[in-house]
């Protein structure tokens, strides 16, 4: 029997009251699925993965997707169903989870049903994932109240979400999923399978995005320079998404400069990697002078088209090295080096 209010207080990390800017709040970058799957693993002390082992042994962080106007979405613009469940598969997760828009008419039995498993996972002491115009993790609930508390990545404060506001976004998407279990993987055949899988993601296009709104992998560069020159885009959602890659790329950096062992020629992997990061901190220090990131001033868009074009230039150069460091893995998938 379930109780009436349950809170993962483990799961809340909160900091002593302090004004946040609005600067510091467009700082900020929107929580990943990675984000907040590592905060939940973290606290079941599943795997004992540091954050940027999960965003490359799920291949996250390799994901370069947007749409042609640099929107906000372009960040969350992927199969949730599929990759979210094969990248907790990766680390020795499993997972429950469903998803589908609020507009279909059976979705309050949805909802209900969600809801019933969000709660019961919080019973068993297990944080849950859900969307809430972005991934955020249900760390509570009270019956009594109606309500679902959750926190983003951070976690340093808890909001609370009325059970008929579940999947209620700003978009009609609706998702949830349930962490059940965990085994053991061996983490170097993970990891060489994560960056196989980096190669993918650069080379293919999703088939669930239509290609005339979005663009991956390798044409992303290519796109984000064209909506920076013909000036198509919003100043504060394409710094959202900057933001958010040049994480990811962080990330990945750090990720790979830990896998030397796997190759011989790991070392210009990990090189290009590195540069990479650079490049998108070059970034992140132009749109970080708001005035004129804002204003859309000539030098500070031209500096950012200047570092994407090297951005890209770069990851293809990383990808290259990858190719070069596991020749006979790759080329035994033939045309498909997606299949693991």
């Amino acid at each position: 029997m379930m109780e009436s209010k349950v809170i993962l207080n483990e799961l809340i990390a909160p900091v002593p009251n302090q004004h946040i800017s609005d600067d510091q709040r467009r700082g900020r970058v929107n929580s990943s699925y990675s984000d907040v799957l590592y905060r939940i693993l973290n606290h079941q002390r599943w795997g004992g993965f540091t954050h940027d082992m999960i965003a490359g042994m799920t291949v996250s962080g390799f994901r370069l997707v947007v749409d042609r106007r640099l929107t906000a979405e372009s960040i969350s613009a992927y199969n949730w169903m599929a990759e979210n469940f094969v990248a907790a598969d990766f680390i020795g997760v499993t997972a429950s989870q469903a998803a589908g828009f609020s507009f279909e008419p059976t979705f309050p039995l949805y909802q209900k049903q969600a809801l019933h498993d969000i709660k019961a996972s919080i019973n068993r002491g297990v944080g849950a994932i859900l969307w809430h115009n972005q991934f955020v993790i249900a760390a509570g609930y009270d019956d009594t109240e109606q309500l679902i508390y959750i926190c983003d990545c951070e976690g340093q404060e808890l909001q609370p979400l009325p059970y008929h506001s579940f999947g209620q976004n700003e978009s009609p998407y609706w998702y949830y999923q349930v962490l059940e279990s965990h085994q053991s993987v061996d983490v170097w055949e993970v990891c060489k399978e994560s960056l196989i899988q980096a190669v993918y993601k650069w080379e293919t296009h999703d088939y669930m995005l239509p290609p005339q709104d979005y663009a991956c992998g390798a044409e992303a560069y290519t796109t984000i320079a064209a909506a920076l020159q013909s000036g198509t885009y919003d100043t504060v959602e394409a710094a959202i998404v900057l933001r958010y890659y040049a994480k990811s790329r962080q990330d990945i950096a750090s990720y790979v400069a830990a896998l030397e062992h796997l190759s011989l020629h790991m070392d210009r992997v990990i090189s290009e990697y590195a540069l990479l990061a650079e490049h998108y901190s070059n970034i992140v220090e132009v749109i970080n002078d708001y005035s004129a990131w804002d204003a859309r001033e000539s030098q500070s868009v031209q500096k950012v088209i200047e570092q994407i074009q090297r951005a890209g230039d770069r990851e293809q150069q990383a990808i290259d090295a990858i190719k070069n460091a596991f020749p006979e893995t790759i080329g035994n998938r033939f045309a498909d080096i997606g299949l693991r």
